[in-house]
């Protein structure tokens, strides 16, 4: 057990505490293989674990606990390149989950949840999107543990591609009268971010903040698995996307990044992301560096005598 220190940043962040989370296991041939293949500089302190396992889930939630999280935003499509009318009933994963925090009655830090919508490379179609909001509305919206954001269940569609690649969310956003949909896109925009560089843009209803990012591993993989080029060079790989990469500076540039958020005091507060292992975008405790950023959350976020009792 570390040495509990006390909280280099004084007073608490009031609003929510929010962190991207997915499953992992043997769907598919990429999941865990980029770091196994392609020299990762972190490795989960899990192990190369399944979600499927229920033990596996229950220890996860016990250390966003321990970080201060509120909120998870569960994406259940980050590595399929299935649609949501084919994986979302059967995602094991998100049953546990919704076992998990519908028996939180023991636990001194209830979390919420709210649902992430993407399709893996690719935009959902109008029929999917349907699907999706409405087995959300008939399994998970009602229940306490949904998360509402300005007084409706919270909903975060992820879109790929340019601005105008998805047209099926317009169709939605027209429809929907009983979701608070938020469109969320990569770096800065004009929606909600799923991660920037530091400084963040100052933000009153969302900020993310990032641990650091290699996404090397990721475009490696698919340099050599999609045979997008062939016999690739994977150091020129890394080298021609080093503008992507974000140095973790051993916990220093994720405390500027949260420091900056807290400052601003907006509504959310998103770290990107709890398990991203493929893009080295990962709080999740590592081998390597053990609870030190689980534990930096709660310290910045002035949230660490209440996490106590997780640690």
């Amino acid at each position: 057990m570390k040495d509990e220190q006390q909280p280099n940043a004084q007073g608490r962040y009031n609003g929510v505490v929010a962190v991207w989370f997915t499953s992992h296991y043997p769907l598919h041939n990429r999941d865990w293989r980029n770091i196994q293949e392609f020299a990762g500089e972190y490795h989960p302190l899990a192990g190369y674990y399944d979600s499927q396992d229920p033990a596996v889930l229950h220890q996860q939630l016990h250390w966003m606990r321990r970080a201060g999280i509120d909120l998870i935003i569960y994406d259940c499509f980050s590595t399929s390149k299935e649609t949501m009318l084919d994986e979302l009933p059967k995602d094991t994963t998100l049953h546990l989950l919704l076992k998990e925090l519908a028996h939180q009655q023991g636990e001194s830090r209830k979390l919420k949840l709210c649902m992430w919508l993407e399709r893996y490379v690719d935009n959902p179609s109008v029929e999917h999107y349907r699907f999706a909001l409405n087995y959300i509305r008939t399994h998970m919206a009602e229940q306490d543990y949904y998360y509402r954001y300005k007084g409706r269940p919270l909903v975060v569609p992820f879109l790929n591609g340019l601005p105008d690649a998805n047209r099926a969310i317009e169709v939605i956003e027209f429809e929907n009268t009983y979701f608070e949909l938020h469109r969320i896109r990569p770096f800065y925009t004009d929606v909600w971010s799923y991660i920037e560089k530091y400084p963040q843009t100052l933000r009153k209803d969302w900020m993310s903040v990032c641990p650091g990012m290699d996404p090397y591993m990721e475009m490696a993989y698919q340099a050599k698995y999609m045979e997008k080029i062939s016999s690739p060079d994977y150091e020129k790989i890394r080298q021609d996307n080093a503008q992507y990469r974000v140095e973790r500076e051993n916990g220093a540039y994720y405390q500027r990044q949260l420091l900056r958020a807290k400052q601003a005091n907006p509504d959310i507060i998103f770290v990107s992301g709890w398990n991203d292992w493929q893009y080295g975008n990962h709080i999740e405790p590592a081998v390597e560096y053990e609870f030190q950023y689980v534990d930096l959350t709660a310290k910045i976020l002035g949230r660490w005598e209440e996490t106590k009792p997780y640690r």
